[in-house]
């Protein structure tokens, strides 16, 4: 044991006096652990919070619901036979008050709401019933309503609001429901009701097109556990048009792209950990082969191949606790800052909290990562023999048998250092092939480079030598024993290799974040306009300074009467936008041009100027809903006209960009019938109040609906985590280019001799860059060439199985980062050789052999 400590001893004061050399390769482990740990440490709260408190998040264990019709008393009774069941009701209605005009999400209870929970209203003590509160009392129900509505309605708890034309008592304010998070954004300032109040407004119906009612009916398990009961009411209710959600499956769209970053988050932290992987190796390569005289000398005094691995290693232990060390005290702040952000936007409490295991898989996957690369240079320190002492000194290790090390028993700690990677990240992403697909790619990759080089240079060994001498020496210096050309092109080219799948990755996920919300969401919004309503809002448009946009679309109803010739009353339709479009007439439109805020996922919009046979645009969801595919027919009621129209294409729109439909018809189908225009108004930033003013006064009969405030915060949300996407993007660029900083270190002292003897042999400092130059380029580019084709191949992959968003490649990005490395490199080779240059050859010479 003596010997041990003394030999781990000797192993940190030897490393005592280079300690800053190796600062890239602290950080690049920090980073890679600081992004798992966080990541991890966030992914296990929202896990912690989805999987103890989803009965509470849901507000019962299941929930059913749909949009065309309440459930029957039947259907009712079978659901209490699971247990204690209460209804919601979810739909929009008009506010009305002072002359003042609100946007309403309308939430209609039941008796018995919330089952779980409580709602949040001062009016409300604990235990209270809020059926009770709001049930009729002198003839006149009542409701809770949200504390923004009151103050643009100017209305205080006592008055009177009148919610589809029908006249409520505001019997308190309303703060939030418990179930809050599983209904995902919704138009409107809430308001509470109940579902007798909501039977007898004489106007239900929503204020906008294809806004819909959804009726839910939440469910608290007697007997059955949650994914027990799940599955018992699907298979009773599940084919028979309902919806069937367990908590996690209820959880808001804004669940769905935190899900996704934090899938990327994962992806870069495994990206960034093998980034500094190389790192370790390149370094640690660099710090044995400037070390083999010391080591030879230990040898010489009788040190094994045991001492030798214990002093080196003894050195890459304290370097990476420190590294890792790091990454996990900060990727463990970082997610303690996160958490309660990330849970206002999803809607679910996210105290601040530590999770250990997490944290220790981090720990461990930065150790083992860092291990694993720097074994293969501890096999090269262990072979080095005293006879070095008589040859070229502090120049270079002996080269890494490959043979010999797969054939022994020495392949072993390798091995076992892969499993036990494959096992971490495994616990961290619960995704098997995730892990094994990244760490077979990362295996792949590192053959398909070096094998590439090997057979580049011996191509150029064999082939003839060109006539200009800066080329020909910058390949020799490339194809020459003992060139660095091999490990560079691993360093550079994996590094670059990761940094395409992450830059790829991060361009898709940004397209998805920014594809729901770029558009600038419009202010106000009215339904049923006609042409000299049209034509006042376009007269204060041109005449005024506070409108900023102004678009309509034609409207009229309809109604879905067959499907490929057969009743659509035998059809089973799945989903709330299929049940909608069955549920009887329905908004539609038609249009020239596809809106900005939607995108074609399946078929072609039509050609501009199209005059063909009936054509129709149906939303992406109506392909599973109704199993519709492109081709099939659908028939129409409008006016008492049946009109077929074959499926051209389906497309997916964000609300951010307004208000669409479900069916979209090509131009001269429904000109000819009698039809209102839907308008969208967005105000210039800042004169929004201005702008209703002014369109209350000029247009009195016409209602405009103030939703601006609503999307911008989907936007906002959105718009963050498409920045957040570039941040993490550019720490993993910035992570990339740490490590072809320091892959430079390896063979450094090499090119340095090199420049000494070509100086002493006349060459002239100009041409010595020139030919280092021109070396490193043509290494980098053939490595960016390599590394291109295997990240873009590696991020489609990853696109379509981990994140499944659309695939696309930025082309001018990948050539811009490659070039930048190809360029970056190719300086770095320059500056390495400066001292070289600056130094008087027979002192830089002595300093070396002494080194």
């Amino acid at each position: 044991m003596r010997g041990l400590i003394a030999a781990i001893h000797v192993g940190l004061l030897d490393m005592r006096g280079d300690l800053r050399r190796f600062v890239l390769l602290i950080a690049c482990l920090a980073v890679g652990t600081a992004l798992i740990a966080g990541v991890s440490s966030v992914g296990a709260s929202i896990r912690q919070a989805v999987e103890e408190d989803a009965a509470l998040l849901m507000g019962g264990d299941v929930e059913i619901s749909r949009t065309d019709r309440v459930a029957t008393a039947t259907e009712l009774e079978q659901l209490r036979a699971f247990g204690e069941v209460t209804s919601v009701v979810d739909t929009n209605v008009r506010a009305r008050a002072n002359d003042k005009d609100a946007f309403v999400d309308l939430i209609s209870i039941g008796p018995g709401y919330p089952l779980l929970g409580q709602i949040g209203s001062p009016a409300l003590a604990p235990g209270d019933s809020a059926y009770e509160l709001l049930g009729l009392r002198d003839a006149t129900f009542g409701a809770l309503v949200n504390p923004l509505m009151l103050d643009q309605l100017g209305l205080a708890v006592g008055d009177q609001i009148e919610l589809g034309g029908t006249l409520l008592d505001v019997r308190g304010v309303l703060n939030g429901v418990p179930d809050g998070a599983v209904r995902g954004f919704r138009l409107g300032l809430p308001v509470l009701i109940t579902t007798d109040a909501l039977a007898v407004l004489s106007d239900r119906t929503s204020p906008l097109p294809g806004l819909g009612t959804y009726f839910r009916y939440k469910v608290l398990l007697d007997k059955l556990a949650p994914e027990a009961g799940r599955a018992a009411i699907g298979e009773q209710f599940g084919k028979s048009g309902w919806t069937v959600r367990s908590a996690r499956e209820s959880l808001g769209p804004m669940v769905h792209y935190y899900d996704l970053f934090l899938r990327f988050l994962v992806i870069v932290g495994l990206a960034s950990l093998l980034i500094g992987g190389v790192s370790v190796w390149t370094s640690i390569s660099a710090y044995v082969a400037e070390r083999s005289n010391v080591v030879a000398v230990l040898r010489s005094m009788g040190a094994t191949r045991a001492r030798v691995f214990i002093h080196f290693f003894a050195q890459i232990a304290a370097l990476t606790a420190i590294g890792v060390g790091i990454g996990v005290a900060v990727g463990a702040g970082v997610a303690q800052l996160a958490l309660p952000v990330v849970g206002r936007a999803v809607g679910i409490a996210l105290p601040a909290g530590m999770h250990v295991l997490p944290l220790l898989v981090a720990a461990g996957i930065g150790a083992v990562t860092a291990f694993a690369f720097s074994y293969v240079p501890l096999q090269q320190a262990m072979s080095i023999q005293p006879v070095s002492l008589f040859r070229a000194k502090g120049l270079a290790a002996p080269p890494v048998d490959w043979g010999a090390l797969l054939r022994s028993l020495s392949v072993i700690p390798l091995i076992l250092s892969g499993v036990a990677f494959v096992w971490l990240a495994t616990v961290m992403t619960d995704d098997f092939m995730l892990v094994a697909a990244f760490t077979l790619v990362g295996a792949i990759a590192v053959v398909v480079f070096r094998m590439s080089i090997t057979a580049v240079r011996r191509l150029l060994a064999r082939s003839p030598e060109p006539s200009n001498h800066l080329i020909r020496y910058a390949l020799r210096g490339i194809s020459g024993h003992g060139s660095g050309a091999p490990s560079v092109v691993v360093s550079v080219g994996m590094a670059l290799a990761m940094l395409v799948v992450v830059l790829v990755l991060q361009v898709n996920l940004g397209n998805e974040y920014l594809g729901a919300s770029v558009f600038d969401a419009p202010t106000l919004v009215a339904s049923d306009l006609f042409e000299d309503e049209v034509a006042t809002i376009e007269t204060m448009q041109a005449e005024g300074d506070d409108i900023a946009a102004f678009t309509t679309t034609p409207m009229l109803r309809g109604q879905l009467l067959q499907i490929n010739g057969n009743p659509v009353t035998a059809e089973q339709a799945r989903g709330s936008e299929a049940l909608f479009l069955l549920s009887g007439e329905v908004p539609l439109t038609y249009r020239q041009a596809l809106p900005a805020s939607s995108k074609v996922v399946e078929g072609n919009w039509w050609a501009d100027g199209y005059a063909g046979p009936p054509l129709l645009s149906l939303h992406e969801s109506l392909r599973s809903g109704l199993g519709l595919k492109l081709g099939d027919r659908l028939t129409f009621d409008i006016f008492g006209d049946q009109i077929t129209a074959e499926i051209s294409n389906f497309r997916e729109y964000s609300w951010q960009g307004g208000i669409d439909f479900l069916a979209t018809f090509s131009p001269n189908v429904l000109e000819d019938y009698p039809s209102t225009l839907l308008a969208a108004v967005t105000a210039v930033r800042g004169k929004e109040q201005a702008l209703e003013a002014h369109l209350a006064t000029a247009l009195p009969d016409v209602r405009f609906i103030a939703i601006g405030q609503t999307l911008e915060l989907i936007t906002s949300a959105l718009t963050q985590l498409s920045l957040a996407t570039s941040l993490v993007g550019g720490l993993a660029v910035g992570n990339g280019l740490l490590v072809l900083i320091g892959s430079l270190a390896a063979g450094q002292q090499q090119r340095q001799a090199d420049a000494v003897i070509n100086k002493v042999l006349g060459a002239s400092r100009l041409e010595i860059v020139a030919v280092t130059v021109l070396q490193y380029a043509l290494i980098s580019l053939f490595a960016a060439v390599i590394a291109m084709a295997l990240g873009v191949a590696l991020a489609r992959i990853l696109t379509g199985v981990l994140l499944d968003v659309e695939f696309t490649v930025s082309v001018p990005v990948v050539l811009g980062v490659s070039a930048c490395a190809v360029l970056l490199t190719a300086l770095l080779g320059a500056l390495s050789i400066r001292r070289a240059l600056s130094s008087r050859p027979a002192l830089l010479l002595r300093a070396m052999g002494n080194g």
